[in-house]
Protein backbone atom coordinates (compact mmCIF):
# COMPACT_ATOMS: atom_id res chain seq x y z
CA UNK A 1 0.00 0.00 0.00
CA UNK A 2 0.87 3.42 -0.24
CA UNK A 3 -0.24 6.84 -0.11
CA UNK A 4 -1.35 7.14 -3.80
CA UNK A 5 -3.50 4.35 -5.09
CA UNK A 6 -5.15 3.16 -7.78
CA UNK A 7 -8.47 1.68 -5.97
CA UNK A 8 -10.58 1.19 -9.03
CA UNK A 9 -11.25 -2.15 -10.27
CA UNK A 10 -10.72 -2.65 -14.11
CA UNK A 11 -12.55 -5.23 -16.05
CA UNK A 12 -10.16 -8.32 -17.46
CA UNK A 13 -11.08 -11.50 -18.74
CA UNK A 14 -11.18 -14.58 -16.76
CA UNK A 15 -7.85 -16.93 -17.18
CA UNK A 16 -8.65 -20.39 -16.01
CA UNK A 17 -5.67 -22.35 -15.23
CA UNK A 18 -4.81 -25.76 -13.34
CA UNK A 19 -4.35 -26.00 -9.75
CA UNK A 20 -0.86 -25.67 -8.03
CA UNK A 21 1.02 -28.79 -7.72
CA UNK A 22 4.34 -29.45 -7.03
CA UNK A 23 5.75 -28.11 -3.34
CA UNK A 24 8.55 -25.50 -2.99
CA UNK A 25 12.21 -27.56 -3.67
CA UNK A 26 15.78 -26.26 -3.10
CA UNK A 27 15.70 -26.13 -7.07
CA UNK A 28 12.90 -24.01 -7.02
CA UNK A 29 12.30 -21.30 -9.61
CA UNK A 30 10.85 -18.99 -7.39
CA UNK A 31 8.34 -15.79 -7.90
CA UNK A 32 7.41 -13.18 -6.09
CA UNK A 33 4.28 -11.16 -6.87
CA UNK A 34 2.30 -8.21 -4.91
CA UNK A 35 1.95 -4.74 -3.37
CA UNK A 36 3.98 -3.28 -0.85
CA UNK A 37 4.01 -5.43 2.09
CA UNK A 38 5.92 -8.07 -0.29
CA UNK A 39 7.75 -5.52 -2.14
CA UNK A 40 9.19 -4.50 1.72
CA UNK A 41 8.62 -1.12 1.27
CA UNK A 42 9.42 0.27 5.22
CA UNK A 43 12.28 -2.37 5.60
CA UNK A 44 14.81 0.08 3.56
CA UNK A 45 17.82 -1.60 1.56
CA UNK A 46 16.16 -0.89 -1.62
CA UNK A 47 16.85 -1.69 -5.15
CA UNK A 48 17.17 1.01 -6.60
CA UNK A 49 16.58 -0.27 -10.14
CA UNK A 50 13.01 -0.69 -9.21
CA UNK A 51 11.83 2.92 -8.64
CA UNK A 52 8.64 3.73 -7.45
CA UNK A 53 8.56 -0.01 -6.78
CA UNK A 54 10.48 0.33 -3.38
CA UNK A 55 12.10 -3.50 -3.70
CA UNK A 56 13.61 -4.29 -0.73
CA UNK A 57 16.41 -6.75 0.07
CA UNK A 58 14.44 -7.29 3.33
CA UNK A 59 11.52 -8.08 2.07
CA UNK A 60 10.02 -11.51 3.26
CA UNK A 61 10.14 -12.97 -0.58
CA UNK A 62 14.12 -11.56 -0.58
CA UNK A 63 15.02 -13.24 2.55
CA UNK A 64 13.71 -16.34 1.53
CA UNK A 65 15.65 -16.72 -1.50
CA UNK A 66 18.69 -15.83 0.70
CA UNK A 67 17.42 -18.60 2.55
CA UNK A 68 16.43 -21.27 0.56
CA UNK A 69 18.96 -20.36 -2.23
CA UNK A 70 16.23 -20.81 -5.41
CA UNK A 71 17.25 -22.02 -8.82
CA UNK A 72 15.84 -18.65 -9.80
CA UNK A 73 13.90 -15.58 -8.11
CA UNK A 74 12.36 -12.87 -9.73
CA UNK A 75 10.38 -10.08 -6.87
CA UNK A 76 8.06 -7.86 -9.03
CA UNK A 77 5.99 -6.92 -6.09
CA UNK A 78 5.28 -3.35 -6.38
CA UNK A 79 4.08 -0.68 -4.14
CA UNK A 80 0.77 0.69 -4.91
CA UNK A 81 -0.13 -2.66 -6.63
CA UNK A 82 -3.89 -3.74 -6.20
CA UNK A 83 -5.04 -7.08 -7.94
CA UNK A 84 -5.31 -5.67 -11.92
CA UNK A 85 -1.90 -4.16 -11.55
CA UNK A 86 -1.06 -7.89 -10.23
CA UNK A 87 -2.70 -9.35 -13.73
CA UNK A 88 -1.65 -6.66 -16.00
CA UNK A 89 1.75 -5.48 -15.00
CA UNK A 90 3.11 -8.79 -12.84
CA UNK A 91 1.88 -11.77 -13.89
CA UNK A 92 3.48 -11.74 -17.43
CA UNK A 93 6.94 -11.56 -16.48
CA UNK A 94 6.12 -14.87 -14.57
CA UNK A 95 8.33 -18.08 -16.14
CA UNK A 96 5.83 -20.62 -16.94
CA UNK A 97 8.46 -23.19 -15.59
CA UNK A 98 7.90 -21.41 -12.03
CA UNK A 99 7.71 -24.07 -8.75
CA UNK A 100 6.90 -21.50 -5.97
CA UNK A 101 5.31 -18.24 -6.24
CA UNK A 102 4.15 -15.61 -3.47
CA UNK A 103 1.58 -13.34 -3.43
CA UNK A 104 0.59 -9.84 -1.22
CA UNK A 105 -2.39 -8.25 -2.78
CA UNK A 106 -5.67 -6.73 -1.61
CA UNK A 107 -5.23 -4.00 0.61
CA UNK A 108 -5.02 -1.43 -1.88
CA UNK A 109 -8.10 -2.63 -3.94
CA UNK A 110 -9.87 -1.09 -0.36
CA UNK A 111 -8.23 1.95 -0.46
CA UNK A 112 -6.32 0.80 3.02
CA UNK A 113 -4.08 3.87 2.70
CA UNK A 114 -6.68 6.56 2.81
CA UNK A 115 -8.55 5.08 5.27
CA UNK A 116 -5.60 5.41 7.30
CA UNK A 117 -5.03 8.57 6.50
CA UNK A 118 -8.63 9.34 7.71
CA UNK A 119 -8.32 7.06 11.30
CA UNK A 120 -4.87 7.60 11.95
CA UNK A 121 -3.77 10.74 11.34
CA UNK A 122 -3.70 13.67 14.27
CA UNK A 123 -6.26 15.56 13.92
CA UNK A 124 -9.03 13.89 11.77
CA UNK A 125 -12.55 13.28 13.07
CA UNK A 126 -14.67 10.37 13.74
CA UNK A 127 -16.78 11.31 10.66
CA UNK A 128 -14.15 11.31 7.91
CA UNK A 129 -12.67 7.78 9.64
CA UNK A 130 -15.87 6.57 9.26
CA UNK A 131 -16.71 7.44 5.90
CA UNK A 132 -13.48 5.88 4.93
CA UNK A 133 -14.20 2.63 6.71
CA UNK A 134 -17.76 2.56 5.13
CA UNK A 135 -16.02 2.66 1.33
CA UNK A 136 -13.60 -0.06 2.06
CA UNK A 137 -16.07 -2.24 3.59
CA UNK A 138 -18.12 -1.63 0.47
CA UNK A 139 -15.69 -2.34 -1.70
CA UNK A 140 -14.30 -5.81 0.42
CA UNK A 141 -18.45 -6.55 0.07
CA UNK A 142 -18.69 -5.61 -3.57
CA UNK A 143 -15.68 -5.89 -5.52
CA UNK A 144 -12.69 -7.56 -4.14
CA UNK A 145 -14.25 -11.27 -4.10
CA UNK A 146 -14.30 -11.19 -7.83
CA UNK A 147 -11.06 -9.56 -8.13
CA UNK A 148 -9.42 -11.78 -5.66
CA UNK A 149 -10.75 -14.93 -7.72
CA UNK A 150 -9.74 -13.76 -10.64
CA UNK A 151 -5.92 -13.11 -9.88
CA UNK A 152 -5.71 -16.48 -8.61
CA UNK A 153 -7.23 -18.02 -11.50
CA UNK A 154 -4.68 -16.03 -13.40
CA UNK A 155 -2.14 -17.14 -11.25
CA UNK A 156 -2.60 -20.45 -11.90
CA UNK A 157 -2.88 -19.91 -15.40
CA UNK A 158 0.75 -18.51 -15.60
CA UNK A 159 2.43 -20.58 -13.37
CA UNK A 160 0.44 -24.07 -14.08
CA UNK A 161 3.12 -26.41 -11.62
CA UNK A 162 3.69 -23.64 -8.86
CA UNK A 163 3.21 -23.96 -5.39
CA UNK A 164 1.34 -20.73 -4.64
CA UNK A 165 1.10 -18.71 -1.16
CA UNK A 166 -1.02 -16.16 -0.88
CA UNK A 167 -0.76 -13.62 2.40
CA UNK A 168 -2.62 -11.67 4.50
CA UNK A 169 -2.26 -8.33 6.28
CA UNK A 170 -1.07 -8.09 10.08
CA UNK A 171 -3.00 -5.47 12.58
CA UNK A 172 -1.65 -2.56 11.82
CA UNK A 173 -2.60 -1.46 15.93
CA UNK A 174 -2.70 -2.18 18.90
CA UNK A 175 -5.97 -1.74 21.17
CA UNK A 176 -6.61 -0.92 25.02
CA UNK A 177 -3.36 1.51 25.20
CA UNK A 178 -3.27 4.84 25.58
CA UNK A 179 -1.35 6.15 22.00
CA UNK A 180 -2.05 9.42 19.45
CA UNK A 181 -2.42 6.81 17.00
CA UNK A 182 -6.43 7.49 16.40
CA UNK A 183 -8.62 6.48 18.80
CA UNK A 184 -8.98 3.34 21.00
CA UNK A 185 -11.89 2.92 18.62
CA UNK A 186 -10.95 3.80 15.02
CA UNK A 187 -8.14 1.20 15.80
CA UNK A 188 -10.51 -1.71 16.27
CA UNK A 189 -12.47 -0.96 13.85
CA UNK A 190 -9.28 -0.77 11.23
CA UNK A 191 -8.23 -4.22 12.59
CA UNK A 192 -12.16 -5.63 12.34
CA UNK A 193 -11.75 -4.66 8.79
CA UNK A 194 -7.95 -6.29 8.26
CA UNK A 195 -9.70 -9.54 10.03
CA UNK A 196 -12.49 -9.57 7.52
CA UNK A 197 -9.86 -9.09 4.45
CA UNK A 198 -7.91 -11.68 5.45
CA UNK A 199 -10.64 -14.14 5.86
CA UNK A 200 -11.98 -13.07 2.77
CA UNK A 201 -8.32 -13.80 1.33
CA UNK A 202 -7.79 -17.31 2.84
CA UNK A 203 -11.35 -18.20 1.53
CA UNK A 204 -10.71 -17.45 -2.07
CA UNK A 205 -7.18 -19.29 -2.14
CA UNK A 206 -8.78 -22.46 -0.50
CA UNK A 207 -10.99 -22.44 -3.54
CA UNK A 208 -7.77 -21.95 -5.95
CA UNK A 209 -5.89 -24.52 -3.93
CA UNK A 210 -3.25 -21.75 -2.86
CA UNK A 211 -2.11 -22.02 0.55
CA UNK A 212 -2.70 -19.32 3.12
CA UNK A 213 0.13 -17.55 5.40
CA UNK A 214 -1.86 -16.16 8.06
CA UNK A 215 0.29 -13.22 10.04
CA UNK A 216 -2.08 -12.05 12.29
CA UNK A 217 -0.45 -14.17 15.05
CA UNK A 218 3.38 -13.44 15.36
CA UNK A 219 2.25 -9.29 14.79
CA UNK A 220 0.25 -9.78 17.71
CA UNK A 221 1.33 -7.33 20.40
CA UNK A 222 3.97 -5.51 17.78
CA UNK A 223 1.75 -3.40 16.21
CA UNK A 224 1.42 0.71 16.43
CA UNK A 225 0.59 1.43 20.49
CA UNK A 226 2.26 -1.73 21.50
CA UNK A 227 2.53 -1.78 25.15
CA UNK A 228 6.14 -3.47 24.94
CA UNK A 229 7.29 -0.60 22.57
CA UNK A 230 8.58 -3.39 20.02
CA UNK A 231 6.38 -2.17 16.86
CA UNK A 232 7.06 -3.93 14.16
CA UNK A 233 4.74 -1.51 11.86
CA UNK A 234 5.91 1.70 11.28
CA UNK A 235 4.19 4.91 12.36
CA UNK A 236 3.71 7.74 10.54
CA UNK A 237 7.10 8.88 8.54
CA UNK A 238 6.87 12.17 7.39
CA UNK A 239 10.14 12.40 5.77
CA UNK A 240 8.61 9.21 3.19
CA UNK A 241 5.08 9.01 3.72
CA UNK A 242 5.17 6.12 1.67
CA UNK A 243 6.93 4.14 4.13
CA UNK A 244 3.73 4.92 6.64
CA UNK A 245 2.27 1.66 8.23
CA UNK A 246 4.35 -0.41 6.60
CA UNK A 247 6.21 -3.36 8.29
CA UNK A 248 10.00 -2.79 9.78
CA UNK A 249 12.89 -5.05 8.57
CA UNK A 250 11.54 -7.07 12.00
CA UNK A 251 7.95 -7.54 11.17
CA UNK A 252 9.68 -9.09 7.30
CA UNK A 253 11.48 -10.68 9.11
CA UNK A 254 9.87 -12.36 12.09
CA UNK A 255 6.40 -11.76 11.57
CA UNK A 256 5.93 -12.68 7.69
CA UNK A 257 8.63 -14.57 6.55
CA UNK A 258 8.30 -17.77 9.13
CA UNK A 259 4.97 -18.53 8.37
CA UNK A 260 5.70 -18.17 4.45
CA UNK A 261 8.17 -20.66 4.58
CA UNK A 262 6.13 -23.05 6.31
CA UNK A 263 3.48 -22.77 3.77
CA UNK A 264 5.89 -23.26 0.72
CA UNK A 265 7.29 -26.03 2.64
CA UNK A 266 3.90 -28.15 2.87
Amino acid sequence: MRHQILAAAVALPLVLGASPASAAQPGAHYAALGDSYAAGVAAGSYDKASGDCHRSARSYPALWAAEHHPAAFLSVACSGAATQHVIRDQLPRVPADSTLVTLTVGGNDLDFATAAAACLQPLTTDARCDRALDESERLLREELPGNLEQTYRAVSAAAPAARVVVTGYPHLLETGTTCWVGTDARRARFNALTDRLDELIQRQADKQGFRFADVRSPFSGHGVCARSGEEWITRIVLTSIWESFHPTPEGQARGYLPNVSAAAAE
